[in-house]
């Protein structure tokens, strides 16, 4: 439905406003901005709905879009316009009011006609809704380019944009975002119109692979770069940049080979595949006598997360080779197919000495790889390219859980059936060998298949390949492989010299806190993790890291009042990016000289008499000694600005010491006091002169003070008003500094003090101030001893809440940051390169002095009052390297009430912080107006207060709610959502970098690296089901160094995943609060809750490694079955007692009978024949065969769930004590009967009328089966076997036992009872 806009509403254009910003890097990546496009749900469904939509003119569509939604920021306003772009077909565009010449309907029909383009309409619909953008123009590497293509003289093939958000300039192709080709013909009829985020807010590191600015500043690089190196770099689509992909070995698009071959090195951080395709470059052919040019190439997995591609030309000449990968992440709606991410173009100068396709195998990538994880299986040699000059090659298939390994040779021009024989697998239980005997010299491929018995049946499938050259040493050293890096132990990645423009200086600039703090270099350290780039920052590789300007002030813009942008300034010191400075006259400055040696203080008690002046001592004012003061302005550039660190550290100690020593004395008049506390000790260096006085006076209880005379108009009378409220403390500061030569000067004006809330007016008579400023070597600085002496604590002003506390803020701060609170009547005391207006200072943030103590900023939300719609989104960047700043906040309403509906309003609020920015992420309840209240503090051992000080504050006013009444978050326990300060404290790692976990079929596991042996336990939380009811849809198991958390969601919803843990080597049985993690569930779903059970039941349990026992088969506490069979085996050092039980969760019924257990020497196995689905404890208890204890402590617990039954399975014979003592049986484990639950499926007549028994029983002299009284000798065979067939046709069904028995010796008549059927 059309929305029209109201009769008396114009669009502004903002075409007339100059450009306030120039075109340099932006201070934030789009990452900083939002990490998941589900942050702009309710704006990108506006847009979609917009663009549904026609309009009569562009007033009612640029209403519909952006202002009747009340969108407020510059980043909402351009992602609203660009999902417009990318939705609407452009080619069906029309106004019903027409188009007319010059306007604004004419720009957005222009495109179907051919006359205009995606840049100039996203342009158009920036401009009339207040956002700054440019129309860039330059080349495109698009559909029609290929490497090694030049671009010729002014003839630009495309535009794009650049838009101004707080101040920052971010790149965006809406055209390239929506316009993805069906076919390789340029048609209007061949485009379809989907979306693609790569190309909103691009990094300009990633876009100039593919766009190049003809005016370099647009580029936006810290280093532009000519059309030659544009034309230079490879061909690059964004599916590189969304797999996090970098180039290790090639830079360039063009690339030339060594004797007709080149190894091609890329790397990538999250977990992907890749094939390729190679072409020749003048025909497009992919065929050569017959064979695909693809077989003349290699591809194989490289160490560190990386892929190498090794070429052997078959002729000279030019190709090209194009690199296509799959995402296998697991995300929900990543398409399941290859993708083109990069493009070379190789130029081959020679035919390969051994130019010739590879063995024809069912696979291009040789290696183990993704599918032999899958499996379970570990891969040994790891490597896909093996080497043999005797013939012989020998592979190795540990296992992790059950499965079954075939192997095939492969060679051309070889039959399989000749092959077949040249090659056997021996499986071995815990691993499978593999062993090729070659028939003859030359290159041979082996294939690899595996079967998961769990759910593959009878099927193989292909896991991995191997490329195997049988030559001698010398002609292996000479073969085309060797070009791969591993080969030649060069091998890039993040530390190498990219072949590049630049070159890329190691480190971990740019890597999210958590990694950077790992152990990255070192890829045989068991926590190794592989280094990613930061976030797919192909600039790192490029020209280095982007300098952190965090410590530099940057004028730039906001949109502080509804409608209206001015322009302001953010915190920090240095350089000014827009503005004239204003023509001050400055006089040269002064270098600051190094600071003396430090004081001789000497200590004082209260009230003990100073040090009198001599009598020749003359109190002399500055412009006596040193003339009028210069008029005011910002400090000199380049000019090293007076602060503490110009003062040595013991000297500056030395002067606070003295200057509280000279506060315990009373003076009799000010000139001893000037004497006592600067002339005394001949302070003659000026950022001395002045912290003396700043801290006298912050230290000073000036109600106390008193002198012996005070005249009308004397020094006296200045401090002793303070008493009266006759002066001030900056009144006070100017008469001490004009008597120690120091130029100072009164400031007036306004104050956002204790009583000043976000969005207040400042008007004459209210919230008045005043303040110093103090010329220092040539440089006028600002002090408010006022404010540092009376440091205020808590949120509202009140007497008892003032407290003599120094705060070191105020002694010079940086102007650039000092105007956030204060503003003074003459604006040149503002001492900034350009005056803002009051109303700028009204509508700036609210910060106080800790938000740059802990050198924050403003990402997102730079205005003191924020107008929202739906949830919002509120981001400070802290340095990167302070992992330990924390951060909380508080909501309340403007009344100061704190809940709603009595739940804490902070319950609709999440904070994480991740990479170097704190996200606050806010979703009101109802409309109306809010407080929101921002705190951080430094989380490490030397905090020892380990308090929240507020950083900065805003006022929200919430002017509508989304579709559905918003929900709390989940009531956890924690408002910072994420890894927590303990999870760091505790070396702990992982790879869910987000607080947010998405289920998919409504599961999700979260994985946590430990450095060392450590207990955890996790909860679920939600708001309408009670903890106790969730307990069994969350699940924990530690396997090896990494415990994994297995959630099941009971239906559609959010729930609060709460973790705990603690080292219980020093620790006990506390736990600790370490992360919580917000589940969300999107899908309507059915799903089975894991059973409840105690924190730390699976797994190992202490004994188990005690006792040097190693789960061989099922490493894993939590087996998933698609049969109701399987085998379970273990490896101890030593000889080992062992029984176990069999539950069944849902009854609590327990099976022993379906449980057996045997021993082959200090290997133990378990088979378990399930009678039902569902879930199954196994308990396994055991102890040394040493310990003749007859209790045996629990070792070992696994979870099963049976999801199929596959076959019959009927109870195993009950196992007395001494069948448990090392003895195995290999026939006939069951014996089928017609009793039990599946006794209706057994023929009576088809069973047999004999058993074979075929058993191990350690020192037995004789062996019997006695079936119903019917006595059955086994004959004796090699070691301790004993076998023979035994009649039972008669015991069938009748409920008589049929027992295994031993005699061990001494009587010959006395046997053991070890086994017990019944059937």
């Amino acid at each position: 439905m059309q929305i029209k806009a109201p009769r008396d509403f114009r669009p502004e254009d903002a075409k007339a406003q100059p450009v306030s910003a120039p075109p340099v890097h932006s201070r934030y990546r789009k990452f900083d901005l939002y990490r998941n496009v589900q942050q702009f749900f309710h704006i990108d469904n506006h847009a979609i709905q917009v663009a549904q939509t026609d309009h009569d003119n562009f007033t009612d569509l640029i209403w519909h879009l952006v202002y009747s939604p009340n969108l407020q920021s510059d980043l909402d306003k351009t992602r609203a316009i660009f999902r417009w772009m990318t939705s609407k077909n452009m080619y069906t565009i029309s106004f019903k009011d027409g188009a007319k010449p010059g306007t604004p309907e004419e720009v957005l029909v222009s495109f179907k006609n051919k006359q205009g383009t995606y840049a100039r309409i996203f342009e158009t619909l920036c401009r009339f809704s207040k956002v700054t953008s440019v129309v860039l123009t330059g080349f495109a590497k698009g559909l029609d380019y290929r490497p090694g293509d030049k671009f010729k003289g002014t003839d630009y093939n495309h535009s794009w944009n650049a838009v101004l958000i707080d101040s920052n300039w971010y790149l965006v192709d809406s055209h390239w975002a929506t316009r993805y080709l069906v076919s390789e013909k340029n048609m209007p009829e061949n485009l379809v119109y989907e979306y693609d985020d790569f190309y909103f807010l691009t990094d300009p590191e990633q876009l100039i692979y593919s766009h190049w600015a003809h005016r370099k500043e647009w580029q936006l690089l810290v280093q532009p770069i000519n059309l030659q190196d544009f034309e230079n770099l490879p061909l690059v689509k964004s599916y590189f940049f969304k797999c996090a992909m970098f180039f290790v070995s090639h830079h360039n698009g063009v690339v030339d080979t060594k004797k007709g071959r080149i190894a091609v090195t890329l790397g990538y951080c999250k977990p992907t595949n890749f094939t390729y395709k190679i072409t020749f470059a003048d025909t497009g052919e992919e065929m050569y006598q017959g064979q695909k040019l693809k077989n003349f190439a290699l591809q194989h997995h490289g160490q560190n997360q990386t892929g190498t591609f090794v070429f052997r030309a078959p002729r000279p000449g030019q190709y090209y080779f194009t690199i296509f990968a799959q995402l296998l992440t697991g995300e929900l709606g990543v398409k399941n197919i290859f993708t083109a991410s990069c493009e070379y173009k190789v130029i081959a100068d020679a035919v390969s000495p051994d130019a010739a396709p590879l063995p024809s195998c069912s696979d291009s990538c040789w290696g183990p790889g993704v599918a032999v994880d899958q499996l379970g299986l570990v891969a040994n040699p790891p490597d896909g390219i093996l080497t043999t000059d005797d013939g012989v090659v020998n592979l190795e298939f540990k296992k992790t859980k059950p499965a079954y390994v075939l192997c095939k040779l492969r060679r051309n021009g070889m039959r399989e059936e000749e092959l077949e024989r040249c090659i056997t697998e021996k499986d071995l239980g815990d691993s499978v060998q593999v062993t090729a005997n070659l028939p003859q010299k030359g290159e041979y491929g082996i294939e690899v298949y595996g079967n998961d018995p769990a759910k593959d049946g009878d099927t193989y499938t292909h896991i991995c390949q191997y490329y195997v050259h049988f030559a001698t040493p010398k002609e292996q050293e000479a073969a085309f492989y060797q070009e791969s890096p591993e080969r030649r132990a060069v091998m890039g990645g993040p530390g190498s010299t990219a072949n590049a423009p630049g070159k890329y200086q190691g480190g971990t600039a740019g890597l999210d806190n958590a990694t950077a703090n790992l152990n990255l270099n070192d890829p045989n350290d068991p926590n190794y993790l592989p280094p990613p780039p930061p976030e797919m920052l192909q600039q790192q590789y490029l020209y280095g890291t982007v300098p952190d300007s965090r410590q530099q002030a940057v004028i730039t813009n906001y949109a502080p009042t509804r409608g209206q942008g001015y322009p302001t300034y953010a915190p920090g010191s240095g350089q000014t990016d827009i503005g004239q400075p204003q023509q001050a006259v400055v006089s040269s400055a002064a270098a600051i000289p190094a600071s003396t040696k430090p004081l001789d203080v000497e200590k004082r008690n209260v009230g003990q008499a100073p040090p009198a002046a001599p009598q020749d001592f003359r109190l002399v004012s500055v412009t006596q000694d040193k003339g009028e003061a210069p008029p005011p302005g910002p400090a000199p550039v380049p000019q090293q600005k007076p602060s503490l660190e110009a003062i040595d550290r013991n000297v500056l100690q030395s002067v606070d010491d003295h200057a509280i020593q000279v506060s315990k004395s009373d003076h009799n008049s000010f000139r001893d006091l000037v004497w006592d506390l600067i002339y005394s000790k001949n302070i003659t260096n000026e950022i001395e002169k002045v912290r003396v006085i700043f801290r006298w006076l912050a230290t000073k209880n000036l109600k106390e003070m008193n002198f012996d005379k005070v005249e009308k108009g004397s020094p006296e009378e200045v401090l002793m008003g303070l008493k009266t409220g006759t002066t001030t403390y900056a009144m006070v500061f100017d008469t001490m500094c004009t008597y120690a030569g120091i130029h100072s000067k009164i400031i007036s004006g306004y104050a956002k003090g204790a009583d000043y809330r976000p969005g207040m007016k400042f008007t004459p008579g209210q919230n008045q101030h005043s303040w110093n400023a103090v010329y220092i070597y040539g440089t006028w600085c600002l002090i408010d001893a006022h404010w540092a002496a009376r440091r205020i604590i808590g949120k509202q002003a009140s007497s008892e809440e003032f407290h003599y506390q120094l705060d070191e803020y105020f002694f010079l701060p940086d102007p650039h940051q000092l105007i956030y609170t204060h503003f003074p009547d003459d604006g040149r005391w503002q001492l900034l390169e350009r005056s803002i207006t009051l109303e700028e200072f009204e509508n700036m943030p609210h910060m106080k002095p800790q938000f740059f103590k802990y050198g924050l900023e403003f990402v997102t939300h730079r205005t003191a009052v924020i107008y929202s719609r739906g949830e919002i989104h509120i981001r400070l960047r802290y340095p990167a390297h302070k992992i330990a700043v924390a951060f909380n906040f508080t909501i309340q309403f403007e009344d100061g009430n704190e809940e709603y509906n009595s739940i804490k309003l902070n319950r609709y609020g999440l904070q994480e912080s991740v990479g170097g920015i704190a996200s606050f992420s806010l979703r009101l309840p109802v409309t109306g107006s809010y407080m929101l209240f921002i705190y951080a503090k430094e989380d490490t051992p030397e905090n020892k207060e380990n308090v929240y000080a507020q950083v900065c504050e805003y006022k929200i006013e919430h002017e509508a709610i989304s579709d559905s009444t918003p929900e709390a978050y989940p009531p956890c326990s924690s408002l910072t959502w994420g890894p927590g300060s303990a999870f760091y404290r505790y070396g702990l790692t992982t790879y869910q970098q987000s607080s947010t976990i998405y289920t998919r079929e409504g599961k999700a596991e979260l994985q946590i690296r430990q450095p060392r042996s450590m207990q955890f336990m996790a909860k679920l939380k939600h708001n309408n089901i009670s903890d106790s009811e969730l307990e069994a849809y969350v699940i924990h198991r530690i396997v090896g160094n990494t415990a994994y958390f297995n959630i099941t969601a009971p239906g559609r919803g959010e729930y609060g995943l709460e973790i705990y843990a603690n080292d219980p080597a020093c620790e006990g049985q506390t736990l600790y609060h370490v992360a919580q993690f917000l589940v969300l569930c999107q899908e309507d779903v059915k799903v089975t809750p894991m059973p409840k059970l105690p924190p730390g039941y699976l797994g190992a349990q202490p004994k188990f490694g005690e006792f040097g026992m190693v789960a061989a088969s099922h490493p894993d506490p939590i087996i998933h079955l698609d049969c109701n069979t399987a085998t379970i085996m273990f490896k101890c050092e030593q000889l080992m007692r062992v029984t176990a039980n069999l539950i069944f969760v849902e009854e609590d019924q327990e099976h022993p009978d379906y449980i057996f257990s045997n021993a082959v020497g200090t290997n133990i196995s378990f088979i378990i024949n399930l009678p039902c689905t569902g879930f199954f404890k196994l308990q396994i208890y055991g102890i040394p065969m040493a310990d003749k204890r007859q209790e045996l402590p629990g070792i070992y617990n696994y979870l099963i769930n049976c999801r199929q039954i596959t076959q019959a399975v009927f109870p195993f014979p009950k196992q007395y004590a001494q069948w448990k003592e090392g003895c195995f049986m290999a026939e006939p484990g069951v014996i089928p009967t017609p009793r039990g639950p599946f006794g209706t499926q057994v023929q009576k007549e088809r069973l047999p009328e004999k058993v074979n028994f075929r058993v191990s029983v350690p020192g037995a002299e004789a062996v019997a089966v006695v079936a119903n009284q019917e006595w059955t000798h086994l004959e004796r065979g090699e070691g301790h076997e004993w076998s023979g067939p035994v009649k039972v046709s008669h015991c069938y069904g009748t409920g008589a036992k049929v027992t295994l028995n031993a005699n061990f010796g001494g009587d010959k008549t006395s046997y053991a009872t070890l086994l017990e059927y019944v059937l």
